[in-house]
């Protein structure tokens, strides 16, 4: 009988009779090599796009570009603004009321004082927002953070009525999407230049009062365009300075401002 050369304590070792958790780890199962595609296969599955693929998909890309070019031709003027501010600006969904007080002759800040009127109507309402008539920048920042079709509505006493129509001029621009005023109130605006009430002013209510001192009395406002802009002029008998406070006036500035916001109670 022949003779096993081979040493019979490597044959029955632990390492050769089960395999390390190394070799166990590094070994395909069955169901892999099953699963496993060749490099073959992989290669022959590829697929590449031809010539005529890649010119025909540039070809699409540019009639697609070509047609949006001609769609954005032929919106209106208004509807151009409506994308160059939604685009641009942000998107708040909630309508912007702002009351802007006038510069107080008595020394106090610019939003406290003697208008205490204007205070008391911008904390009457929900959601209104009460500035100083220096504070334009910070008003149209606030503005412009609103989606394009939340209507605007501006109240302004004194300086503040001078400062409302220029924030209206300085919204009335391609930069500012031609942005729309809502509504406009101006209570004796004080200031040069504020007669005039620009195209992007839906409407506006403008009080004038008399007395005590004639150069602090704003006359009647009117419209750059009649077609575009409401205006009504009411001459009231209160000096300057209480014109914020009469209670029919306070009664008519929310009644203007809920048919703004709610245009469903017009």
């Amino acid at each position: 009988m022949a003779r096993i050369s081979s040493n019979p304590a490597l044959i029955y070792s632990k390492e050769a009779v089960v395999p390390n958790r190394k070799q166990l780890q590094e070994a395909p199962s069955v169901a892999e090599k099953k699963e496993r595609p060749s490099e073959n296969k992989i290669q022959k599955e590829k697929v590449e796009i031809t010539e005529e693929a890649k010119q025909l998909q540039e070809k699409l890309t540019k009639i697609e570009n070509e047609q949006q070019q001609k769609r954005l031709s032929e919106l209106s003027s208004s509807e151009k603004a409506y994308k160059i501010h939604a685009k641009k600006f942000g998107n708040v969904e909630k309508p912007g009321i702002y009351f802007v007080s006038g510069f107080d002759w008595f020394g106090a800040g610019s939003i406290k004082g003697n208008y205490d009127g204007v205070k008391d109507m911008a904390e009457a309402i929900t959601g209104a927002n009460h500035f100083g008539w220096d504070q334009q920048d910070e008003i149209i920042e606030d503005i412009m953070s609103r989606k394009p079709e939340e209507p605007i509505v501006l109240v302004g006493h004194s300086f503040g009525g001078d400062s409302i129509v220029e924030i209206a001029n300085r919204l009335n621009t391609i930069d500012h999407g031609f942005r729309k005023i809502a509504l406009m109130i101006t209570l004796d605006s004080v200031g040069f230049n504020n007669d005039e009430i620009p195209q992007n002013v839906k409407k506006n209510v403008n009080y004038t009062a008399q007395g005590p001192y004639h150069f602090l009395n704003d006359g009647p406002n009117i419209a750059a365009n009649y077609n575009k802009t409401k205006i009504e002029n009411y001459l009231r008998h209160e000096v300057h300075s209480d014109l914020d406070d009469a209670i029919d006036i306070q009664v008519k500035i929310m009644d203007e401002i809920d048919q703004a916001v709610q245009p469903g109670l017009a």
